[in-house]
């Protein structure tokens, strides 16, 4: 806790607003008191029938009347008058109502030899003054001086009569004004302490301890008092692209230290109307109180802060953030922030770093993947997935070697959606380990009723793969209940199942290898680190994008292309399979480098069950490979093999 001397914080503006607070801080205290002691004189002027009392009276009246106005602008916080102005009010009135009640009490004894006078002079003199110490003793200037201006002169009058009682309550009275000035000044001490303390864990408990910047909650309370002021604001969501894998190759201390260096460039471009925040992990947000005009080349401008690598000790990382952005102007906080996330995850989506601004239809997506994960979690249980199968042929024995299982989802008001609709929805809420163990047992159900040499391929997610999941044995299970030899089962994997944790992922690939299972690489060569990983991992057989094959027919370098990557799977003893042949023309140019397997919709499409069982039957033919083959452009046959 900080501590700091009193005195050295009286210009602190801040504490300056919380003292004149307190000055104000009784508005019927003032009115209530001004006249009763305007009564008392009053009553004073027409017992002795003294116009002097009269004047007084009149003088009292008139400045309440000036405490009752100053009272009722501070109330309405006039814009046009400062702190320091309504200070200066409070100090007039307060030293004007003290010199006036000092005159009252000093004349009354000095002139006058009535009791009734003399008793009313010293009750109400003694009440003020008790009344300054309990209303004022925060700010012991105020105080004293008003103490000193209502207490000596009269207390002087009081010596000066020679009466022994007045001498007495003169004592009395000096006294009283000791008092008041010495607890005055250490109430004032306790004031500023408390205040100082108080503000010192406030801030604390609003301020992010890693990047000095507001913490979710001083972000909240701050954007909620600018949306209750009308003022215009724009929200912004700004996410530090793949920091998990910062965090989790570097540590957590490098990981902490990048937030910190952020936080310092996105604060070197704030202006006064912007307040930043660090709201948890690695998200910031941004209060702005910009132009709607400014904000698009704000967004930009934090995006391109991070064109330059940042280093971070002996690091130097290459580091991009997300924003999403929504004008905030009339909206509640709650609804604020969900779109700014919307916004966010529609950046993410699209390539990251980059920014997006909330639109309507970003809520309504919103509110349909809902819907759609709602009735994803019933899927299963309903009876609503199945598995439809691609079959992937021999292209020497025109027969069909294995079946790739694909998960379809039967929706009852939708139809058939796409996997490429609600996988990724089942990877980010943990559906994909329910969805894969019922893909890994239905598939070997389905495969029981096959000839023994066709299998079964079945894709495995990473999600598949976390440390609370048991891939091995689910698989194991499964094949221990349908009796299938786990040589007819392989498992495909991509390689983004190896980004979050590569030796754990291969690992299990051995594991699971020594149940007997194949490993298939599917997608090769989509992937920057393909080699690398073809090297690294317990390969059976190696699936070949789609992408290789468009336009394997025409071009020579798609030729040469397929003939490394045919000879690199020779060289390493791992059949390869060509995936994505979509026309005859492709079909004879794959089948001349001799692969282990070829599948793709010229084929045939993924069937339901009981349609890959008529074509596994041989109930139904395909003509598209039993038909003479396509001779390749301006290339000797032989050139393919």
């Amino acid at each position: 806790m900080t501590t700091r001397d009193p005195s050295a914080v009286l210009n602190d503006p801040e504490l300056r607003s919380v003292m004149v607070r307190a000055l104000y801080g009784t508005p019927w205290a003032i009115p209530v008191g001004m006249a009763i002691a305007t009564v008392v004189i009053a009553a004073c002027a027409i017992i002795t029938g003294d116009t002097v009392f009269g004047l007084l009276s009149v003088t009292m009246g008139l400045t309440g009347v000036f405490r009752l106005v100053a009272q009722f602008l501070y109330q309405r916080r006039q814009s046009s008058i400062s702190t320091v102005a309504f200070e200066r009010l409070a100090y007039t009135g307060a030293w004007a109502t003290a010199f006036t009640m000092s005159c009252f009490g000093a004349y009354s004894v000095a002139f006058h030899t009535d009791d009734r006078i003399v008793t009313l002079a010293v009750a109400q003199t003694i009440g003020y003054i008790a009344g300054i110490a309990g209303r004022n003793s925060s700010r012991p200037f105020v105080s004293n001086v008003q103490v000193t201006f209502a207490a000596l002169p009269f207390a002087g009058a009081l010596i000066a009569s020679q009466i022994p009682a007045f001498v007495v309550i003169a004592g009395a009275l000096l006294m009283t004004v000791m008092l008041t000035i010495s607890s005055s000044n250490v109430i004032h001490r306790v004031f500023v302490s408390n205040f100082l303390k108080t503000r010192d864990l406030q801030t604390m408990a609003t301020t992010d301890s890693i990047t000095a910047l507001l913490n979710r909650r001083g972000f909240i309370d701050d954007v909620e008092k600018r949306l209750a002021s009308r003022d215009r604001l724009h929200l912004l969501s700004v996410d530090v692209d793949d920091f998990k894998q910062i965090n989790d190759t570097l540590g957590h201390d490098v990981g902490d230290a990048l937030l910190a260096l952020i936080a310092q460039r996105i604060s070197s471009i704030l202006s006064p109307c912007d307040k930043a925040a660090r709201i948890g992990g690695d998200e910031f947000m941004i209060a702005s109180g910009r132009a709607s005009d400014d904000i698009a080349g704000f967004a930009a401008q934090i995006v391109s802060l991070f064109e330059e690598p940042v280093c971070v000790g002996n690091a130097r990382l290459s580091v991009s953030v997300s924003i999403g952005v929504t004008n905030a102007t009339g909206e509640t906080v709650e609804r604020s922030l969900k779109h700014c996330d919307l916004a966010l995850y529609k950046a993410k989506s699209e390539g990251k770093c980059r920014w997006l601004s909330y639109v309507p239809e970003m809520s309504e997506a919103y509110d349909s993947r809902v819907r759609l994960e709602k009735d994803l979690a019933r899927a299963i249980t309903d009876g609503q997935m199945e598995l439809h199968y691609q079959p992937i042929y021999n292209p020497r024995g025109r027969t069909i070697l294995m079946c790739e299982g694909l998960l379809r989802w039967n929706h009852p008001t939708r139809g058939l959606i796409s996997p490429s609709e609600f996988i990724p929805l089942a990877e980010q809420n943990g559906i994909i380990k329910i969805l894969g163990a019922y893909a890994i047992e239905q598939a070997l159900k389905d495969a029981m009723s096959w000839p023994e040499p066709i299998g079964v391929n079945v894709n495995v997610s990473a999600k598949q793969f976390h440390r609370d999941h048991d891939l091995v044995g689910i698989i194991h299970d499964a094949l221990r209940r349908t009796g299938v030899s786990p040589h007819r089962l392989t498992m495909e994997i991509t390689e983004t199942t190896l980004a979050d944790d590569k030796d754990f992922v291969i690992e299990h690939l051995h594991r699971i290898r020594a149940l007997g299972v194949k490993i298939a690489l599917d997608d090769f060569g989509t992937g920057y680190s393909s080699l690398s990983y073809f090297a690294e991992l317990p390969i059976d057989l190696l699936k070949i994008d789609r992408a290789f094959v468009g336009s394997i027919a025409i071009s020579s370098k798609a030729q040469a292309l397929m003939k490394a990557i045919r000879g690199l799977a020779t060289d390493l003893n791992v059949p390869m399979v060509v995936e994505g042949v979509e026309t005859p023309e492709q079909f004879d140019a794959v089948a001349r480098f001799k692969p282990f397997g070829i599948q793709g919709f010229l084929l045939a499409r993924p069937l339901p069950k009981d349609g890959i069982d008529l074509i596994i039957d041989r109930r139904v033919t395909l003509p598209a490979i039993d038909r003479p083959a396509t001779p390749l452009p301006n290339q000797d046959r032989s050139s393919a093999a």
